[in-house]
C-alpha cells in the first residue's frame, strides 16, 4: 500500500539496454538537455522583456554580432571562446553555460531515474525540468512566474494522468493527478491568503500557487506535502542568511522569490522523495 501511495504516474514501461548502449543513450540525454537549455537561455532573457524568442537570431548582447552555429554549441563553445564574444571579446556571462550544464545534468539524471522503470513518463519529466529551469531563473530575475510554466505544468500533469488512465484502463492515475493538483493549489492558496492577512500585503505571488498545483498534478498529493516542507526549509535558510548578511529585513521575506525553492523541492521529490518518505515512516515502526 505504501509503494502505491508514494508512486507518481504508473506509466511502467522499462528500458534495459546493455551497459555500452546505456552510456551512449545517457550521453545523448545530457547533450539533449544542454541543447534545450541553450534555447531556454533565450527564453529566460527575452520572454520577460516581451521580445520574440525567434527573431532576431542569437547575437552578442554587447556588440550585436550574430552568433554562428559553431559558436553556439552548448558548453563547449563557451569554454573554447574562454567566456568571451568571438567578435568584440567582451565577457559572456557564465550563467549561460551554468544553465546549459544544469539542463544536461538534470536530463541525464531523469533518464537514469525513469528509463528502466517508468519510460513513458520520461518525456513528461524532461518537459517539466525545462519549465522549472525557465521559471526559476525568470523568478529570480523578475519575481515573475510565466503562465506557460505554471498553467502549462498543470496541463502537463493532467495529460500525464489521462495517458496513464488510458494505458492502464483505470481512472486511478487521472484521479491521482487531479487530487494532487487540487491539494497543491488549495494548500498554497491558503498559505498565500493567511500570509497576506498576517503581513498586511501580498505574501506570495499567485504564480507560486499555480506552480505547486503543477507539482501535484505531475507527482501526486504526497509530493505536494514533501515539496512544501523542503521548499519552506530551503527558503527560510536562504532568507535568514540574507538577514544575517543585511541583504534584506526580517519582515520582507515576501520579497524573496519562492518559485525556485518549489522547483528545488520538487527535484528532491523526483529523485529521492519516495525513499525519503519511506525512511521517515520506518522510524516509527
Amino acid at each position: 500500500m505504501l509503494s502505491v501511495l508514494l508512486s507518481g504516474s504508473r506509466l511502467v514501461v522499462g528500458l534495459h539496454p546493455d551497459p555500452g548502449l546505456a552510456m551512449i543513450i545517457g550521453a545523448f540525454a545530457f547533450a539533449l538537455g544542454a541543447s534545450i537549455a541553450s534555447f531556454l537561455n533565450v527564453v529566460i532573457w527575452r520572454v520577460p522583456r516581451g521580445e520574440s524568442i525567434v527573431r532576431p537570431p542569437s547575437h552578442c548582447p554587447k556588440c550585436n554580432a550574430p552568433i554562428r552555429w559553431w559558436q553556439n554549441i552548448p558548453i563547449l563553445s563557451w569554454l573554447a571562446l574562454r567566456g568571451r564574444c568571438a567578435n568584440c571579446r567582451e565577457p559572456i556571462s557564465p550563467r549561460y553555460v551554468i544553465v546549459e550544464f544544469i539542463g544536461g545534468t538534470l536530463f541525464l539524471s531523469a533518464f537514469l531515474k525513469y528509463a528502466s522503470s517508468n519510460l513513458l513518463f520520461l518525456p513528461f519529466a524532461w518537459i517539466w525540468i525545462s519549465l522549472m529551469i525557465v521559471g526559476s531563473f525568470i523568478d529570480f530575475d523578475h519575481k515573475l512566474l510565466p503562465d506557460f510554466v505554471t498553467v502549462g505544468g498543470m496541463v502537463l500533469g493532467v495529460l500525464c494522468g489521462v495517458l496513464g488512465a488510458v494505458l492502464n484502463a483505470s481512472l486511478a492515475d487521472l484521479i491521482w493527478s487531479l487530487g494532487g493538483l487540487a491539494l497543491g493549489f488549495s494548500l498554497l492558496w491558503l498559505v498565500r491568503f493567511f500570509g497576506s492577512k498576517a503581513f498586511g500585503r501580498e505574501a506570495m505571488g499567485l504564480g507560486d500557487v499555480f506552480l505547486m498545483g503543477a507539482v501535484g498534478a505531475l507527482f501526486g498529493p504526497v509530493a505536494v506535502l514533501v515539496t512544501l516542507i523542503i521548499s519552506s526549509v530551503l527558503g527560510s535558510i536562504v532568507g535568514l542568511a540574507m538577514v544575517a548578511f543585511a541583504k534584506t529585513r526580517l519582515g520582507h521575506f515576501a520579497e524573496i522569490p519562492y518559485g525556485p525553492y518549489i522547483c528545488l523541492g520538487c527535484l528532491v521529490w523526483m529523485f529521492y522523495g519516495p525513499g525519503l518518505v519511506s525512511a521517515y515512516l520506518n522510524l516509527f515502526r
